[in-house]
């Protein structure tokens, strides 16, 4: 059996051991995939631990994207790029890493008829996640994207007056379950938008999207994404390329999956 998981420091939301075993059964794998939380002061001993507990391979989620990347014997040009990896894995004793939210958020797009050529981009958040996703923007034809973050852990982000776009992307945490009415950016600026993405999936519907939908914006939320970079994921680990009607397939059973999650366990 072989051994997988997600690391991060606070993990009980995650969906993501629901989705690679998924894929497993699909395929017919015995494999697990499990949480490993773990605080900032025990990350540096984490890639021994794998080798001690024959872990082969785990995502990384908050806030640990960009602490292995100079700790690694090799890491693909995406990663490089982007400057975080969110898949490290060992390989003949040798440890990878790669970023497959470039290919999550690129499919979020693609499936959702987003052309991001000549548009004005406003991106919320300079964490890992939004370095994903620049490159992928970049890749696409945009060339006029603006970060707002915040400076420092005291400080809130500010927005310029009359703030205004074609998309606005939520690229924080803020509004994540449980935390669900938070919220960074006001009905004033978002409804100078036409299109929002979150990248939270959990719940389906931030307080962002919410407030954006009400005032006739398009919204998307991470779910597109999710899936996809777990596909992703799989196939680097297994050293495999999925054909597109077993990725549909399993696509679809993921989906089926994380619905019948939140009926069961609401948002």
């Amino acid at each position: 059996m072989r051994k997988f998981g997600l690391l991060g420091k606070k993990l009980s939301h995650s969906l993501s051991p629901l989705l690679h075993k998924t894929f497993f059964e699909d395929i017919g794998l015995k494999d697990e995939y499990k949480l490993y939380e773990v605080d900032e002061t025990e990350i540096d001993n984490f890639k021994n631990y794998m080798l001690e507990n024959s872990i082969e391979g785990v995502n990384i989620t908050v806030p640990y994207k960009k602490i292995f990347l100079d700790k690694l014997n090799f890491i693909s040009d995406e990663a490089k790029d982007i400057g975080a990896i969110n898949l490290l894995y060992i390989k003949d004793n040798k440890f990878y890493g790669d970023n497959t939210d470039y290919y999550g958020f690129k499919y979020t797009l693609t499936k959702n008829d987003i052309d991001v050529k000549n548009k004005k981009i406003a991106i919320i958040g300079k964490g890992g996640a939004s370095a994903s996703v620049d490159k992928v923007l970049k890749d696409m034809g945009a060339k006029d994207i603006t970060f707002y973050f915040r400076r420092d852990k005291l400080s809130k982000i500010e927005f310029p007056e009359n703030m205004e776009g074609d998309i606005i992307i939520n690229t924080t945490p803020v509004g994540m379950y449980p935390n669900i009415h938070d919220n960074l950016v006001n009905e004033e600026i978002l409804k100078n938008f036409k299109i929002a993405i979150d990248l939270i999936y959990n719940p389906l519907e931030t307080e962002f999207l919410k407030i954006a939908r009400k005032n006739g914006l398009k919204t998307i939320n991470g779910m597109d994404m999710l899936i996809e970079q777990a596909l992703k994921t799989d196939e680097i680990l297994y050293d495999i390329l999925l054909s597109t009607q077993l990725r549909k397939k399993i696509r679809k059973k993921m989906k089926k999956k994380v619905e019948e999650f939140y009926e069961n366990n609401g948002d």
